[in-house]
């Protein structure tokens, strides 16, 4: 199972899914502002409300893939400590966001979004992006799931082999006199 969540070889899944929650829930915040400057917020209000239960589905999904890609990290090293960190930030984003959904989920019928969940979202993108830096740093400055030896082997000839030389430049064919043709 934890190839399945880990994704295929050089194609790691946890980044993959993470780009939607880290779009949808912005966005959200983008549509809450849109509902308190139209006359009739109510689809911004249930569309900010959808985003949300949308990336929180896109989240169980990537909190799975990304808990695959911790087993393997070495226990106490500096590599772990910071994957602890980034999960435990991006667990308590979901916490929040979960509380907005269930906030929200309450009251759909409004014209504009309550100043709760707007805070609420606000708070949750700030750990987001604290989360989200981790995340980058995992991968950045740990090669966590940068796997060198596929990106070498694209590049370079294999062991013991000599690199090919560079192609030549085409024949431009036998010259001519000047003054013939």
């Amino acid at each position: 199972m934890p190839n399945l969540l880990q994704g295929g070889r050089g194609r790691p899944l946890h980044p993959m899914l993470v780009h939607f929650p880290v779009a949808l829930y912005p966005t959200s915040l983008v549509f809450d502002a849109l509902s308190h400057l139209s006359d009739d917020g109510n689809p911004f209000v249930v569309g900010a409300f959808s985003l949300i239960v949308i990336a929180l589905v896109v989240s169980a999904l990537a909190v799975a893939a990304g808990f695959a890609d911790f087993l393997p990290i070495e226990n106490g090293t500096r590599t772990w400590r910071v994957a602890v960190l980034h999960m435990s930030v991006q667990l308590v984003t979901s916490g929040l966001f979960l509380a907005n959904a269930v906030l929200r989920g309450r009251d759909l019928d409004v014209t504009a979004t309550p100043t709760g969940p707007i805070v609420l979202s606000a708070v949750g993108l700030l750990t987001l992006t604290f989360g989200s830096a981790l995340g980058g740093e995992l991968v950045y400055r740990h090669g966590r799931r940068v796997e060198l030896d596929l990106v070498a082997s694209e590049e370079l000839p294999p062991a013991g082999q000599p690199e090919p030389p560079p192609p030549a430049a085409p024949d431009p064919g036998p010259e001519r006199p000047a003054g013939a043709g």
